[in-house]
């Protein structure tokens, strides 16, 4: 399988951060509101914490820096 390299991990993590952030946001406003959301404020904030690691896992690491 091929690996990421760091401008595309660096692309994916950001993207992820802000979609995240969007939608952690959107929960809040909906239970401001008085709906509720079939996710709970900072499930999606798990979730992308598990990705992101899973993105460095499959990362090209610097053949200089390690």
């Amino acid at each position: 399988m091929k690996k990421f390299n760091k401008m595309e991990s660096h692309l994916i993590i950001d993207a992820l951060t802000f979609y995240v952030a969007q939608v952690e946001s959107d929960i809040l406003q909906m239970e401001k509101d008085g709906k509720r959301s079939i996710f709970a404020p900072g499930f999606y904030t798990q979730i992308s914490k598990e990705l992101k690691e899973k993105v460095k896992s499959m990362t090209k690491k610097d053949k200089y820096t390690n």
